[in-house]
C-alpha cells in the first residue's frame, strides 16, 4: 500500500491545482503570445495526464532521484510537446548531471517545433554560445528581435558581435533601434555612443554618453569616453573640461588611483603645474605605506604603453619621496620603453640593493649599456656587482656573455670554474662553460663538459642537442651523435634548433631525403635562419635539387645578421655556383 500513497498525494495536488487556478507553470509566456503557448492555463481539466506528471517530476526532485524525475518530465512532454515550462525543466536536469549534449540535443527538438518561441531562442544561445558560428547566432538573435523587440539581452549580444567584427554600420543601426526602443536605458545610450566613437563621429558619441550619465549619474565609464573625446578635438577650454570630468569620477569613486593620477597629468599638461605638482608630491609621499599607488600608476602608464606620461607622473611623485626604490624602477623602465637608454641608466642605478627589483635593474643597466655600445662600461658594472653578489648565478652568466662578446674567453672560462667551485652540479653554469670552451676552440674540454651536464641531467635537451651536433659537425661518432640529438629532439619536438641538428646529422651520415625532411621543418620554426637555411641548400644540392637549393641560399643570405658576414659570403659563392648549374 505504502507505495500508491505519493500518487493519491498527487492527485489530490492536481485537484487543488485546478481548482486555484494553477496556470503559471507556463509564466514567461504571456509576454510573447504569438509566439508561445495561450496564456489559459497549460492543462485544461481533459488533459491532467501533463500536469499530473510534471507534480510527480517535482516529488522526484524533492528526493533527489533525478533520473525518475527525467522519465516523468519525458511523460509530461509526450502530454504537451511544446510547454517550454517542462522542456527547461528537463535540460535543467541534464545541466546538473552536466549533460549538455543532452540538454543542448532537447532544445533543438524544442526550437524546431517552436522556431519563434524566444525563451527557447534565448536558451538555446545560452547553450550553444560556444558552439553555434557567428552567422548563425546572428540570425538566431534577429530572430528574437523580429519577434520580441523588447528583448534587451538580444540587442546587446548582438551589438557585441557586431562591434568585435568591426561592423560599425550594422552596430549602429542596431542601438540606433534599441535607443528607440528604450530611450530611458542607460546601457543602449552608452553602447550607441561606443559605436559613434569607433566612427570617429565624435558629437554624436558626446551626446549619447552625455544623455546615458543623465540618466545614470553615477556612471564613471562614459566620462572616460568625454575625455577620450576633449582630448581628441581639443576644442577652446578643453583642459578644464577633462580636470572637471575627472573631478567628477573622483566625486564618485574616491579611491580611483588612475583617474587622480591622469587628473594631475591634465594639470600639468594644461600648465597648472603648481597643483599638479601639489597631487604628485602628495601621491609620492604615500608610495612607501600604500603599494595600490604605483600598481595603479604602472598599469595606467607603463602596462598602457603611454611611456612619455610615465616619465612625467614617476619623475614628479619622485619630488615628494625621491629615496623610493620602486619609484625610479618603474621610472628607469618608462626611459627604457621610451629608448631613453641613458636617462633609463641613472634612473636605475637609484634603486638600492634588497629592493625585489633590484637583481633586474642589474641586468638591464648591462642591457642597456650594450645597446649604447658601451661594452666596457657594462662590463666594468657587471665585474663590481660580482664582487658584491659573487654567488649570483644571473650576475656571473650575464658577465662571461660579455666576455663573450669582447672574445675574452679565458676569462669567461675562469669566472665559469670559478663558480663551479661554489655550485659544482649547476648545470646553468656547465652549459654555459662547455660552449665558451667551444668557441675557444677547446673541442675536447667542451666535449668532456658537455658529457658532465648530462651526466647530472640527462634530460638536459640543450646539453644532448650541443654534444650531438658537435659530433656530426666534426664529422665523427655519428651514430653517438644520432642518438643524442634524438633525444633531445623527443624533449623538444618544435625546437627549430635541434630539429636543425638532427637533419644535420642525417646529412652527415648520407641520408639526403632524412636530411630534408627535418632541415625542411627546422628551417620553417625559425623562419628560415642564415646556417639553417644554408645546411637546407646543401641537403638538396645532394639530392640535384637545384632551384630549391637555390631559394634555400637566397633566403640564408636575405636573413643574414651582424654576426653571420662571413657565412653570408660563403653562401654567396654557393649561389654563384648553383645559378652557373642552372645556366648550363
Amino acid at each position: 500500500m505504502k507505495r500508491y500513497f505519493p500518487i493519491c498525494i498527487l492527485l489530490l495536488l492536481s485537484a487543488l491545482i485546478l481548482l486555484t487556478g494553477c496556470h503559471h507553470i507556463n509564466q514567461g509566456a504571456a509576454k510573447h503570445k504569438a509566439a508561445m503557448e495561450p496564456s489559459s492555463p497549460i492543462w485544461e481539466e481533459n488533459d491532467l495526464s501533463a500536469n499530473y506528471y510534471y507534480l510527480e517530476s517535482r516529488i522526484h526532485i524533492k528526493n533527489e532521484d533525478f533520473k525518475k524525475a527525467q522519465a516523468s518530465l519525458y511523460k509530461a512532454l509526450a502530454k504537451d510537446p511544446d510547454s517550454f515550462v517542462l522542456t527547461r525543466e528537463l535540460i535543467a536536469l541534464f545541466m546538473r548531471e552536466k549533460n549538455k549534449d543532452k540538454a543542448i540535443e532537447q532544445i533543438d527538438h524544442f526550437t524546431r517545433r517552436n522556431p519563434d518561441n524566444v525563451d527557447g531562442l534565448l536558451l538555446m544561445v545560452q547553450l550553444k554560445k560556444e558552439t553555434l558560428d557567428e552567422a548563425k547566432l546572428v540570425e538566431i538573435l534577429n530572430r528574437i528581435l523580429a519577434v520580441d523587440p523588447d528583448n534587451k539581452e538580444s540587442y546587446l549580444r548582438l551589438g557585441k558581435i557586431y562591434i568585435d567584427k568591426k561592423d560599425y554600420p550594422a552596430a549602429l543601426t542596431l542601438f540606433q533601434k534599441m535607443v528607440q526602443q528604450f530611450p530611458d536605458y542607460y546601457v543602449g545610450q552608452f553602447y550607441l555612443g561606443d559605436v559613434h566613437m569607433s566612427l570617429k563621429q565624435y558629437e554624436q558619441a558626446q551626446e549619447r554618453f552625455l544623455k546615458s550619465i543623465e540618466l545614470e549619474p553615477d556612471l564613471v565609464a562614459p566620462r572616460l569616453q568625454l575625455i577620450d573625446i576633449y582630448n581628441h578635438d581639443k576644442k577652446k577650454g578643453y583642459e578644464q573640461k577633462v580636470i572637471d570630468t575627472y573631478e567628477q569620477i573622483l566625486t564618485i569613486e574616491p579611491d580611483n588611483y588612475s583617474a587622480l593620477f591622469s587628473m594631475a597629468l591634465a594639470y600639468y599638461k594644461a600648465g597648472q603645474k603648481d597643483k599638479a605638482s601639489e597631487i604628485f608630491t602628495q601621491l609620492g609621499g604615500e608610495a612607501d605605506s600604500n603599494s595600490r599607488l604605483i600598481m595603479a600608476a604602472t598599469e595606467e602608464f607603463i602596462s598602457g604603453k603611454k611611456f612619455d606620461d610615465a616619465i612625467i607622473v614617476f619623475s614628479q611623485m619622485l619630488k615628494g619621496n625621491p629615496k623610493n626604490s620602486s619609484l625610479h624602477f618603474f621610472l628607469g623602465m618608462a626611459y627604457q620603453a621610451a629608448d631613453k637608454f641613458k636617462e633609463a641608466v641613472n634612473a636605475y642605478l637609484k634603486v638600492k640593493p634588497g629592493h625585489t627589483q633590484h637583481k633586474k635593474t642589474i641586468l638591464s643597466i648591462a642591457y642597456l649599456y650594450k645597446q649604447m655600445n658601451q661594452i666596457e662600461p657594462a662590463i666594468n658594472y657587471l665585474e663590481r656587482q660580482y664582487q658584491a653578489f659573487p654567488k649570483d648565478i644571473d650576475i656571473i652568466s650575464y658577465l662571461s656573455s660579455f666576455y663573450d662578446s669582447q672574445k675574452q674567453y679565458q676569462k669567461s672560462i675562469s669566472l665559469l670554474n670559478a663558480a663551479l667551485k661554489d655550485s659544482p652540479d649547476n648545470t646553468t653554469l656547465m652549459f654555459r662553460l662547455g660552449t665558451v670552451q667551444g668557441k675557444a676552440g677547446l673541442k675536447e674540454a667542451s666535449i668532456e663538459t658537455m658529457k658532465k651536464v648530462i651526466a647530472v641531467d640527462p634530460k638536459d635537451a640543450s646539453a644532448l642537442n650541443y654534444l650531438g651536433y658537435t659530433y656530426a659537425d666534426m664529422g665523427i661518432k655519428l651514430d653517438q651523435a644520432l642518438n643524442l640529438i634524438s633525444r633531445a629532439h623527443r624533449l623538444k619536438p618544435e625546437d627549430g634548433y635541434i630539429t636543425d641538428s638532427l637533419g644535420w646529422v642525417y646529412y652527415q651520415m648520407g641520408q639526403y631525403e632524412n636530411a630534408i625532411k627535418y632541415l625542411e621543418k627546422a628551417a620553417r620554426l625559425t623562419s628560415f635562419e642564415t646556417i639553417i637555411s644554408d645546411h637546407l641548400g646543401d641537403a638538396y644540392m645532394k639530392m640535384d635539387r637545384h632551384r630549391e637549393a637555390l631559394t634555400a641560399f637566397e633566403k640564408a643570405v636575405a636573413n643574414a645578421q651582424e654576426g653571420d658576414k662571413e657565412l653570408a659570403l660563403e653562401i654567396k659563392k654557393k649561389i654563384k655556383a648553383v645559378k652557373q648549374l642552372l645556366n648550363d
